[in-house]
């Protein structure tokens, strides 16, 4: 007997099979936890937080009259994920999907009062694959604009995104002038807002495609990975790092691919013998300037020759106008024949600051260098 009922009686050849355990789940808190995932958190995808973001833009921003124009925001409200949706630096006008799932996504948009034309617009397109209507629209069309009162705005929309994937908020008006987009604030959140949320149930893989710009994120999470370049339009290199929490090194953002910052001096240079560390009187180097403090390894190489006599420098990367640290590099040639030197190493260098490659020479007064070559590749950077 259990629970004061009798049990029935045993069958021939039954097997008697025990009831499985139901335990509710202890973590994560439903009081402290702004979601609570609707699956076993024992298992393998135990997430943190729900992906969301919510930005807006602070200024006013002028839309051409008759022009399909995504809006530019420049202030996260907030941004929680496994990676930042949004940069302010590069694409501020995209929210990019870090975790596959179904999202919502809304617009909240206000246009200045002004007559003419027929349509305001709204609409959320995904990966700029619409100029006109995308995956929802929103807004008033057919009505005899008054100079008074703008219209108020708004679209949404659930939709499946993959890691990768991006949405924009576009608008459009033909008043047949430029209409000011009324910004947001910090508490109105109805004239210039865009926000996207991973609904609930279970998620996708964390994303693992690298974010790109000139910048590192600000506030990276282990793993996170960001392909650093000097321009967007046309790199000069294209250095990709990885951010390890675990390192105690104050360099965090570990280098994992990418090819060297390779500069190039092929200018024939005399050297004086001056006995000292000196620069080629033209032009000074190679040399480059980093972009974050951090540890760097470093390559040179240079010919050196005189026309009479036998020529003999010396190499070295140095900070600025200091001299060598590193290994130094020696080279001989005489009677127009050259001698070639090769240096590297790894030195520990300040944001800002300039690598170069310098010289000593301890030959004739009429030493030449030629062929000057340096790479620069990050080995680890803040």
């Amino acid at each position: 007997m259990s629970n004061g009922q009798f049990d029935p009686p045993p069958v021939e050849g039954a097997v008697l099979l025990e009831a499985p355990s139901v335990q509710p789940l202890a973590s994560p808190d439903p009081a402290t936890t702004d979601w609570v995932p609707l699956w076993n958190t024992q298992g393998t995808v135990t997430p943190t937080t729900q992906p969301s973001v919510r930005v807006y833009r602070s200024t006013a921003q002028s839309i051409a009259s008759g022009t399909a124009t995504s809006l530019i925001f420049d202030t996260a409200r907030y941004d929680v994920g496994p990676s930042p949706h949004w940069s302010a630096g590069t694409n501020p006008d995209r929210l990019t999907c870090q975790v596959a799932g179904i999202y919502v996504i809304s617009a909240a948009l206000r246009f200045g009062a002004a007559s003419g034309g027929a349509n305001r617009f709204v609409w959320i397109d995904l990966n700029g694959g619409s100029s006109n209507g995308g995956i929802t629209t929103g807004g008033q069309t057919g009505i005899a604009w008054a100079n008074t009162g703008g219209p108020q705005l708004s679209a949404s929309t659930v939709v499946k995104l993959n890691v990768g994937d991006y949405v924009r908020c576009v608008v459009y008006q033909d008043s047949g002038a430029a209409l000011n987009l009324l910004n947001s604030t910090g508490t109105d959140m109805t004239q210039s807002d865009f926000s996207m949320a991973l609904l609930g149930g279970m998620q996708g893989p964390a994303g693992t495609a690298a974010s790109y710009g000139t910048q590192l994120p600000a506030s990276p999470v282990d793993g996170q990975e960001h392909v650093l370049v000097d321009s967007v339009t046309n790199p000069s290199y294209q250095w990709r790092f990885r951010y390890n929490a675990q390192s105690t090194s104050a360099y965090k953002w570990e280098f994992v691919g990418g090819a060297p910052k390779e500069v190039i001096i092929n200018a024939d240079e005399i050297l004086a013998a001056t006995g000292s560390w000196i620069d080629a009187p033209s032009q000074i180097g190679p040399s480059f300037i980093v972009p974050r403090a951090g540890d760097y390894t470093t390559q040179g190489w240079a010919n050196f020759y005189a026309a009479s006599g036998v020529a003999a420098g010396y190499m070295g990367p140095a900070i600025a106008a200091g001299s060598p640290t590193l290994p130094i590099a020696w080279g001989t040639g005489g009677g127009n024949l050259q001698g070639g030197a090769v240096c590297n190493g790894t030195m520990t260098v300040a944001a800002g600051q300039e690598i170069r490659q310098r010289y000593y020479v301890t030959g004739p007064a009429s030493t030449h260098v030629v062929s000057r070559l340096m790479w620069v590749t990050p080995k680890r950077v803040s």
